[in-house]
């Protein structure tokens, strides 16, 4: 009896401690490690700005602790949001909407000390920028991945400051990848995770579970527009891309768009399994669509093996690839499917006249200036939208002007200062006397766009 007790007593102990051992098993992944390697490498940006305030992209235009001002307003107000370290000197990339139109601004670290910053340049295109820490360093920077691509399921963590909660720390997975057509800047390649992202977290980090960053957090969907808020569905737009945009920002280097120097339009193959895609309605003489041999009809089903479903999606995955990048191009001409190689240019090296050697009827901020005529616009290949006739073509950009520190571009068309509408160079000439700061609304590709430029060249 007395055995048959022990025996009892010895296999509960060991039930009980089996259970107890299950018990104390994590449930799911731990990132207290991977938190405490990647937090110092982040940082809290706080930006004051004046009456002039330039709105970044539709989803994260909210990233402010209160309200904007009204037009008539002279208050100092405050925005927060998100960056990270790239390089031990202090240089930090984050998103462009988040420091557009700063007076001035001011970093927080992790470990709590407080610099000043200055906007080094940004570009409105990819909604990316570069600021420095005005400091004694080093800095720690954090490491991206450009080597391996992310896959969808993939953990994830964030690092922002939402709702001006400072260093938060948010996990998912990678929900898609090359999510396009969301917001108004023009080259887009996002990256869509589930993780918690809110305003106030712009700019901030996206790592994998090794600590390398694997996207820089720029936007988020919600269905309640008035009071932005997460909703389980937020975008990031992929490291190597941040990364080399935002290297060249620092180096103070134009951006220039990717193209291969081709027109399209939506389209089906129906001559090939009913296959979407983007049909070439024009080739552009002397590109390098001409050279690999695309023609006009050609309907483009991939790029490097990721389906391309319309126009705009063939237009995304060759923006946002470095020039000089080599692309297979699959197509379907009739009913045979070929590929081309083609490699990527400047896009606005395509197809430009002598129209850059011209003399122009004026120079301001950096920027050459012509009147928008049809001569003009059809040299530069440039199409205005429906209704507007009239603007001032941007034809050169002096590099380190203010103009290009706007992330302005040749080929851009000025169509608006403030709410002013621009008929002509001298109508510009005008509007923007003594004036320290203009807002300008100006169409790129097939969008307008925002961007704020400080007034420190006068006209001539």
């Amino acid at each position: 009896m007395i055995l048959r007790f022990m025996k009892f007593c010895w296999l509960w102990g060991v039930l009980w401690l089996s259970a107890g051992l299950a018990l104390a098993q994590p449930i799911g992944p731990d990132f207290a490690a991977l938190s405490a390697s990647v937090l110092p490498t982040t940082v809290h940006i706080q930006v004051e700005r004046g009456p002039v305030i330039a709105s970044g992209i539709q989803q994260m235009a909210r990233d402010r602790l209160i309200p904007s001002p009204r037009r008539d307003s002279k208050a100092i107000k405050t925005s927060t949001g998100s960056g990270v370290i790239i390089d031990k000197s202090g240089l930090v990339l984050t998103n462009h909407h988040v420091i557009n139109a700063a007076a001035n601004m001011r970093v927080t670290l992790h470990d709590q000390r407080v610099f000043k910053a200055v906007i080094v340049a940004s570009d409105p295109r990819t909604d990316l920028a570069v600021i420095q820490i005005q400091g004694d360093g080093p800095f720690q920077p954090a490491q991206f991945n450009t080597s391996e691509s992310v896959k969808v399921g993939q953990w994830v963590i964030a690092v922002g400051h939402p709702f001006n909660f400072p260093f938060t720390v948010t996990a998912g997975i990678i929900s898609a990848l090359g999510r396009r057509g969301l917001a108004q800047n023009e080259i887009q390649d996002y990256i869509q995770t589930d993780v918690a992202v809110n305003p106030g977290s712009s700019g901030g980090p996206l790592f994998n579970t090794r600590g390398e960053v694997v996207g820089i957090n720029t936007a988020i969907f919600s269905p309640d527009k008035e009071n932005l808020a997460n909703a389980g569905i937020s975008f990031a737009i992929p490291s190597e891309m941040a990364l080399d945009i935002g290297m060249q920002l620092a180096k103070g280097l134009p951006i220039a768009s990717s193209g291969i120097g081709v027109r399209t339009a939506n389209a089906i193959n129906s001559k090939i399994e009913n296959r979407p895609g983007a049909r070439i309605t024009r080739v552009i003489a002397g590109s390098p669509a001409e050279t690999a041999g695309l023609r006009r009809g050609d309907i483009i089903f991939s790029v490097d093996g990721r389906p391309v479903l319309s126009s705009s999606d063939f237009k995304g995955l060759v923006q946002s690839r470095k020039i000089g990048s080599r692309l297979r191009i699959g197509f379907g001409r009739g009913t045979n499917e070929k590929s081309a190689s083609v490699t990527t240019i400047n896009a606005s090296q395509i197809g430009a006249s002598a129209l850059d050697n011209q003399s122009t009827q004026a120079v301001w901020a950096g920027l050459s200036l012509v009147d928008t005529t049809q001569k003009n616009l059809t040299e530069r290949g440039v199409s205005l939208p429906q209704n507007v006739v009239s603007g001032a073509l941007i034809i050169q950009v002096k590099p380190d002007s203010p103009g290009a520190k706007a992330g302005l571009l040749p080929g851009d068309v000025i169509l608006k200062i403030h709410d002013a509408s621009i008929d002509s160079v001298d109508d510009l000439l005008k509007t923007v006397e003594n004036q320290s700061v203009v807002l300008i609304s100006f169409w790129r590709g097939q969008n307008r766009y925002l961007a704020a430029l400080a007034n420190r060249v006068s006209p001539g």
